[in-house]
């Protein structure tokens, strides 16, 4: 009976550590290209708590959701100054 429960916890042992070798799967990023943007009166689908990334140039702000970023894993667009990626 001991060397049943030995050999039980060794091939458990060594499960766990296969199983920690493998890296995570990762989800595919999507990039979002050419967003389109809303006023800031209209954006009813963000809160106060909300994290934006704000950019700011050539007297255009602009504002992406922290959300966004952390799902696409970055956008690419343009300000009057030429194109640019937000990425967090």
């Amino acid at each position: 009976m001991r060397i049943l429960a030995v050999f039980a916890i060794a091939a458990v042992v060594t499960i766990s550590a296969v199983a920690q070798k493998k890296a995570p799967q990762m989800l595919p990023y999507t990039t979002v290209d050419h967003p389109a943007f809303v006023p800031a009166s209209e954006t009813s689908f963000l809160s106060d708590a909300d994290i934006v990334i704000g950019v700011s140039g050539g007297g255009v702000t602009k504002a992406y959701p922290g959300a966004d970023l952390a799902q696409h894993g970055v956008v690419q667009d343009k300000m009057p100054d030429g194109p640019i990626a937000v990425t967090w």
